[in-house]
Parts: structure tokens; C-alpha cells; sequence
């Protein structure tokens, strides 16, 4: 499974706002080396998906709608590429049509939709716990993911229990 170069760079353009909260379409395609015409258009897509705002104008700027702690990988992915097509093989979509017989077919179902589960369940949180931490891991996602519910539980009066070791 392979995703676009349009899901990777909205991947990057999120970060950038999550980072910096609200960032015009030339900035963020200046610190993400992606042309300002590019950037525009994963806006769009990111914005009828309900990720980002927009402010028109001479002061005009991107933002995120949601919370980091809303906005999964799996979100940014679909706004952008569509929804991720769990039931197609993996070895040759499109080209076998021979699925039903397949001895690798269910395999494959099954690795697309930990593929989709894990996406669902990294947010922007998460990532930029990991990216302050230094190298970025799925590992570190997931531990950040749990840290940051805890801390957020905290400043809404609660302590979240520890996940378990």
C-alpha cells in the first residue's frame, strides 16, 4: 500500500498548523518546500473535510477547525485521497479478479485494515509530542497519545489511570 504524494504533503501542511496554529498558504509552503498553488489545493480538500478554516484577505490564514487531539492521520489521509479501500488486493489491485479463490486475499484484507485502525488511532497530538521528543515512531505516538489524554484529563479536573505496562 502506497499513499499519494497529496496525502503525504497534507500530512506535512497539518503539522506546520498544528505547530503554529494559524500560518498563510505561502508560509506554510515555504517551511514545507511545496509550491503555494499545491498547498491551496490540499486546503481546499483539508477544509470541505472540515479540517481547516480559512480567514480571505490581506490577514488571510489557514487554521485548524478541531482539536489535534480529533484530527487522526487516517482523517487527513481520506480528506485528501478518499476513503482507503480495505477490500482490494494488495498484490495487484484491479488486475487479478481472482479474490474469492485467493489463498492471500484474506491476508491482505486483514493487514489493510490494521493499516486503517492504526491511522485512526494516531492524531496530531501525538505526532507532535513525538516531534518535540526528537525522531518520530509509531511507538512514540502511542505513548504520547496516552500521555497527552492524561494531561488533558488533568486540566478538566480528572486523572486519567495510567495505561496499563
Amino acid at each position: 500500500m502506497r499513499f499519494s504524494r497529496q496525502a503525504d504533503y497534507a500530512v506535512k501542511v497539518m503539522l506546520e498548523l498544528a505547530a503554529s496554529r494559524q500560518a498563510t498558504i505561502r508560509e506554510v509552503a515555504r517551511r514545507q518546500q511545496i509550491s503555494a498553488p499545491y498547498v491551496g489545493r490540499i486546503a481546499q480538500l483539508l477544509a470541505r473535510a472540515g479540517l481547516v478554516g480559512s480567514r480571505r484577505g490581506r490577514r488571510g490564514n489557514l487554521f485548524l477547525i478541531k482539536p489535534l487531539h480529533d484530527i487522526t492521520i487516517l482523517n487527513i489521509v481520506e480528506a485528501v485521497d478518499g476513503s482507503i479501500p480495505v477490500h482490494r488486493c494488495l498484490l495487484a489491485p484491479g488486475e487479478c479478479g481472482r479474490e474469492q479463490a485467493c489463498p492471500v486475499y484474506p491476508l491482505g484484507q486483514e493487514i489493510m485494515a490494521y493499516v486503517v485502525t492504526k491511522l485512526g488511532s494516531i492524531n496530531l497530538a501525538s505526532m507532535m509530542d513525538g516531534l518535540r521528543a526528537g525522531p518520530f515512531s509509531i511507538a512514540e505516538a502511542e505513548t504520547a497519545e496516552s500521555g497527552s489524554q492524561r494531561r488533558e484529563a488533568r486540566v478538566h479536573g480528572s486523572v486519567a489511570p495510567s495505561p496499563p505496562p
